[in-house]
């Protein structure tokens, strides 16, 4: 019996704990350095086709705007990749794990804001089913920095969610087709985010830091 407890102590001596998720991450391939900035891209690239599309210059503005910021994720994740993948520590892989977070986050709000300001019922609720999921996907390893980043950005979304409410009840210089969009269907994003966002930052506390 005492050889056994000896046998078993030594057997969790040996047990190490498991590496945090956007370590496993790391990529140890070439041809996964492509895959993040890729998928970037061809959100940009649907961003631009939606820009095009636009039927007037404020919604032709923020869709080109929401474009660049996308390009510009796809540039860091690439340039995160490249570095990760070359030096294989955990620097480097906790720096990938950040842009990717920051790349989700930043373009799905830069998306579903524009939806929300240039698009109709359609658009909105295209930009809502496009945009949310990539955010909540980017920070899948719920580090206190997911939470956080997270937190901000659907807060940012709540904030211009306000903003077109307010101006939809209050300026009469905005076409009535959009005053429906900004009143009717923008609360329900903007409550939805906000609460998200409150959510999110309760929870910070609690998030481990790696």
């Amino acid at each position: 019996m005492e050889q056994d407890g000896a046998v078993e102590t030594h057997d969790e001596e040996q047990i190490e704990e498991a590496p945090p998720g956007w370590v496993l991450r790391t990529p140890t391939r070439r041809r996964e350095v492509c895959v993040l900035p890729l998928v970037a891209v061809a959100v940009a690239a649907f961003v631009v086709v939606a820009a095009m599309a636009a039927g007037d210059v404020l919604a032709r503005v923020v869709w080109t705007t929401a474009a660049v910021v996308v390009t510009a994720g796809a540039v860091a994740l690439a340039s995160a990749g490249r570095r990760a993948y070359r030096e294989q520590t955990r620097g480097a892989s906790w720096d990938l794990h950040r842009t990717t977070v920051v790349t989700g986050v930043t373009s799905g709000a830069a998306v579903l804001v524009a939806s929300l300001i240039g698009g109709g019922t359609v658009g909105v609720a295209a930009g809502a089913v496009g945009a949310l999921p990539v955010m909540m996907w980017s920070a899948r390893s719920l580090t206190r920095f997911d939470r956080l980043a997270v937190s901000v950005a659907c807060a940012g979304v709540a904030a211009v969610s306000l903003v077109l409410v307010v101006v939809g009840l209050t300026a009469g210089v905005v076409p009535e087709w959009r005053v429906t969009v900004w009143t009717r269907v923008v609360p329900l994003i903007g409550v939805f985010t906000a609460v998200v966002a409150i959510l999110q930052f309760r929870a910070v506390a609690r998030a481990p830091l790696e």
